[in-house]
């Protein structure tokens, strides 16, 4: 993790890193209105909002513009003023340099433009008067590069098999996000995205962000992003694509074969190029016959290398493993990990000698970060595909202070039909 002591520091090649992962160009033109029709509608379960959206990429970006506009305004107005209202020259400038930009991918650019159309119809108010302007879709594009223009800290394991309760493959994943405002507590959703190829997505998000710091498919694969130990760089490659978005796209490409999935992974990964580094955690639905059933891959801005897994438990925090080549782990990361194979440990080697999911969160909690107003744990997440479990805890205020996710009250449990509407035919 990077402290909030350096994010001052780390600001500006963040800031240059995000002209790599928007896209300049203005909106498709505007189709008929199908606001009577729309491919999309908002779920509540337990106190949490599911988006659910289907369709082409145009379908969905439309639904998800018009029907969280109130909710996307109530997000990002706050963060970029948090962001850029005393440094509105950052903003410019990064915006002078979008037309430099290369494309997102077709799809990604489809719904984006689609999502901004669905939003200005809307009517919604997007005033950003710290700026003395309106929020526009230039700034729309720089939120499809948040990954690489925040640092996250975040912790994650992996058991399977004999080594979890129930068995299968369980992850359990802390999201570590520098603190601008309740805004990015009270606004995190999960988004459902029903894709042509009949699989779905569901990130867990904000209103307005395509990206996927924290996913899973239909079909059972997880995908979730770490910051990595890189050398800095001010030079990122040129065609690379946010890492949320290379995440998304391996969810939507789902599960296979063990090493065609984790080699088209690497493939998606390979379009990335973040300056800070990057490590992506993916876990397969279930053990293959040989080897384990997740993999996480190491990206600077030139390549992104598998990590060699041994085998058993898994643990990742935000220190390459494999490469060599970057920044020395940090003792926060080294600790964090120690913690984590350590709980690990104890329940493998007493009790029932297995990981539950009361112990899975015990663990998060040792590693969680909260108490401070600058850096919290925002969401947490203990998910399998089977037997299925999908828990999910988001961060709360107290006294102006974060409650890290995994000690939250804001906790949700959703079954397998409530994420992906499992049996249901959506209306065309």
């Amino acid at each position: 993790m990077v402290s909030a002591r350096a994010w001052p520091s780390l600001l500006f090649p963040l800031w240059l890193s995000v002209v790599v992962a928007a896209q300049a160009a203005a909106p498709a033109a505007p189709v008929a209105d199908p606001a009577s029709a729309l491919r999309g509608r908002v779920e509540t379960h337990g106190g949490l909002t599911v988006l659910r959206t289907w369709g082409t990429p145009d379908e969905r970006g439309y639904a998800h513009g018009r029907l969280l506009a109130d909710r996307i305004a109530a997000t990002a107005l706050p963060e970029f003023s948090a962001r850029f209202g005393r440094k509105p020259g950052l903003l410019q400038q990064a915006r002078a340099m979008l037309p430099r930009l290369i494309e997102l991918p077709d799809d990604v650019k489809a719904e984006l433009a689609a999502l901004w159309r669905g939003v200005v119809d809307s009517k919604v108010a997007l005033r950003l008067d710290d700026l003395d302007r309106d929020f526009d879709f230039v700034d729309l594009q720089i939120v499809t590069a948040l990954d690489v223009f925040g640092l996250m800290g975040c912790s994650s394991f992996t058991v399977w098999g004999e080594q979890a309760v129930g068995g299968g493959v369980m992850t359990a994943r802390n999201f570590d996000w520098p603190f601008t405002g309740a805004h990015m507590l009270d606004q995190t959703i999960v988004h459902v995205a029903h894709l042509e190829n009949g699989r779905a997505v569901a990130a867990v998000t904000w209103p307005g962000y395509l990206g996927a710091v924290t996913g899973v498919s239909s079909d059972g694969v997880m995908a979730s992003l770490h910051v990595g130990s890189a050398k800095l760089s001010l030079s990122p490659e040129p065609s690379s694509w946010p890492s949320a978005i290379a995440a998304r796209a391996i969810l939507a490409h789902g599960a296979g074969e063990a090493e065609a999935t984790f080699a088209k992974a690497a493939e998606l990964l390979g379009q990335t190029s973040p300056p800070v580094g990057f490590m992506t955690h993916v876990t397969l639905p279930a053990a293959p016959a040989s080897g384990a059933p997740t993999r996480v891959f190491e990206a600077d801005v030139k390549s992104a290398v598998p990590h060699a897994h041994a085998g058993g438990p898994l643990v990742l925090t935000n220190h390459f493993r494999t490469r060599a080549d970057g920044r020395k782990a940090s003792g926060d990361s080294v600790g964090r990990q120690k913690q984590l194979d350590a709980g690990i440990a104890g329940c493998i080697d007493a009790g029932d000698r297995k990981v539950d999911v009361a112990e899975a969160w015990t663990m998060l909690q040792s590693v969680e970060r909260g108490g401070s107003n600058a850096f919290g744990t925002l969401h947490a997440l203990v998910f399998r595909h089977e037997p299925w479990l999908f828990e999910l805890r988001v961060g709360a205020l107290q006294d102006g202070k974060v409650v890290a996710a995994p000690s939250s009250p804001r906790q949700h449990a959703l079954t397998r039909a409530q994420l992906f509407a499992e049996g249901e035919s959506l209306p065309r």
